[in-house]
């Protein structure tokens, strides 16, 4: 064998452990990503393609959906990644990192040995971007504000003045998506300051030149021969200072003080009266309105600003009176049409002394309600909680098809005879419930319980003119009933009639005996549905006809004691007490 035979021999051979070695080289790196590779910590390096999108999906899973944190002028901001239209492409991140195979030296070297740090591939909608970016403006941007003054007491406070933001909203975009995914440290946003006129320096001035003076003694208005002090701690709630280029601008709210000013002024001022409509003998009657002369408000507030700053012996104002007409003038109630009933009733009720003080404290409270056209009467909101203080006390209701005890009983009585004043004045009717069984006194079908909070009588004006409710209450006595009426004045437009279909369904009452220390007994009545009719004429003729159909309980009859035949031991000390029907 020749020498040149054994160095290409020799040489063959060393070329092949090479290419064994570089293959076998291209075969561990594969398509494998640089081993040192991380992305936001979470380390890919080595693996493959499917792998690495794998364990970024479930390591970035928390973080791409957490807010991103900013700051701006010392305030701390948040943008919900979603609303934002951001997102990581993972195929795309796992690409930047280094995947895919390769037959590059360099590349299989680096793979086998390389790696970075890799960003997440960003993806972003433009305009979901814009939006969360303008949210952002509204949120960073104010103002600079000027330095003020307030009291606490008659103690001046001072306000330092304040430097006003601006966002830049062309490098805020850039700046989001920068700070996108969130490590959970807040990025700065771009913003630009903008300074306030006056420095603290003019604050403490106007501390000393006019705040302080301000509050050194009353301050008297005169009108005429007349006048009223107002002092300081009066008037500080109501006064604020703002200092702009040196000058000192006080703003005093004439709107804080006007409960101050109607009590103060009593004895300067006539208020004006609105006009009403009241029953006088027997029937309604405008009451006309009174023009009032009161004291000037666009012009006391300048007259007090006037003479803050100036020393005790000078601190008085001068305010003239103007006249001032009446809200509601005596035109606008004539033209209500108030002139004659448009529905009446009556009803009666057994002698009860919870009766008399619950049926006429409501009764006070209904009358005389004016209601405009397209006005609403709601019975709870005009008689008001059926409490102690509001001039109720505790009668017989129904609960659970059962009388009870309760504050208001009786008040069920007004609202009957309203319903069925509204149901004959042709008024429509919005909300009414019957009682949930029916009680003799009041007309089978056509009447209304209230309860405070959730059953309400309500009807609307529609009657296209004014309607005045009134009621005449007389009070029952040991020898006669009582009796409430309700009287709905106006403009008629409907002549109403009523009808009512027979009983149906009915319903018997059972026999409850009750041992409890609190029973009340109770008569029987059967239970039934009834239908009652609302015809509505003009001119003779029926042009609509409304129903309401009401399905009543049986009222059981309740006997206080044990049923007959069984022995009852009561608890020591007490007594059964003698029982009554309820009316």
């Amino acid at each position: 064998m020749g020498r040149k035979q054994l160095a290409g021999i020799i040489a063959a051979a060393g070329l092949g452990v090479i290419v064994v070695g570089y293959g076998a080289a291209f075969a561990f790196a594969g398509s494998k990503i640089p081993s040192d590779t991380t992305v936001l910590g979470i380390g890919i390096g080595g693996l493959s393609k499917d792998a690495a999108e794998a364990k970024l999906t479930e390591g970035l899973k928390d973080k791409v959906a957490a807010p991103i944190a900013l700051t701006a002028g010392g305030s701390k901001f948040q943008v919900v990644p979603a609303d934002a239209g951001l997102s990581v492409d993972v195929a795309k991140t796992v690409d930047a990192a280094g995947a895919g195979r390769s037959l590059s030296p360099a590349r299989i070297w680096h793979a086998l040995t390389g790696g970075d740090a890799v960003h997440p591939v960003v993806t972003k909608d433009d305009a979901k971007l814009k939006a969360a970016v303008d949210k952002l403006v509204a949120q960073v941007n104010r103002k600079a504000t000027e330095g003020t003054i307030t009291f606490t007491g008659t103690k001046p406070v001072k306000h330092e003045p304040a430097e006003g933001l601006e966002l830049d909203t062309a490098k805020a975009t850039g700046a989001v998506v920068a700070a996108y995914p969130s490590d959970g440290k807040a990025a700065e946003l771009p913003v630009s300051t903008t300074k306030p006129q006056a420095a603290s320096e003019a604050i403490d001035k106007a501390i000393s030149e006019f705040a302080e003076p301000a509050m050194s003694g009353p301050v008297r208005l005169s009108v005429g021969s007349k006048s009223v002090d107002l002092e300081p701690a009066e008037l500080a709630p109501a006064l604020s200072v703002t200092v702009q280029e040196g000058r000192v601008i006080p703003a005093l709210s004439t709107k804080k003080l006007e409960p101050l000013f109607q009590a103060r002024f009593k004895t300067l001022e006539t208020l004006p009266k609105d006009a009403t409509v009241q029953i006088v003998g027997a029937g309604p009657k405008v009451i006309p309105a009174v023009d009032g002369v009161v004291v000037d408000r666009a012009k006391i507030g300048p007259a007090i600003l006037a003479v803050l700053p100036k020393p005790q012996g000078e601190r008085r104002a001068v305010v003239p009176l103007t006249q001032t007409k009446a809200a509601f003038t005596t035109e606008a109630a004539t033209a209500l049409g108030i002139k004659e009933k448009m529905g009446d009733f009556q009803t009666e009720f057994p002698d009860a002394a919870y009766r008399n003080i619950n049926i006429g404290t409501a009764a006070r409270k209904i009358n005389g309600t004016l209601l405009k056209p397209n006005e609403t009467f709601s019975l709870n909101k005009i008689v008001g909680e059926r409490t102690k203080e509001n001039g109720f006390t505790e009668g017989y209701i129904i609960s659970g098809g059962k009388f009870e005890k309760d504050l208001g009983g009786g008040v069920s009585q007004s609202a009957t005879t309203t319903f069925n004043a509204a149901f004959f004045a042709g008024v429509k009717i919005l909300e009414h419930k019957a009682h949930s069984v029916y009680i003799s006194r009041y007309p089978v079908g056509r009447e209304a319980t209230v309860a405070w909070g959730s059953v309400d009588l309500k009807f609307l004006n529609d009657s296209g003119h004014g309607i005045l409710v009134q009621t005449v209450f007389k009070p029952s006595t040991a020898g006669s009933k009582g009796s409430i009426r309700v009287i709905i004045w106006g403009t008629k437009f409907w002549d109403v009639t009523a009808g009512q279909s027979s009983k149906t369904n009915i319903r018997p009452p059972k026999v409850v005996y009750n041992t409890a220390a609190k029973c009340e007994p109770q008569a029987p009545t059967p239970g039934f549905d009834i239908t009652i009719y609302r015809y509505m004429a003009r001119n003779g003729v029926r042009l609509k006809t409304e129903q309401f159909t009401t399905k009543y309980n049986a009222a059981d009859d309740i006997r206080c004691g044990p049923k007959p035949g069984t022995t009852v031991t009561p608890p020591p000390g007490t007594t059964t007490p003698p029982g009554r029907k309820p009316n």
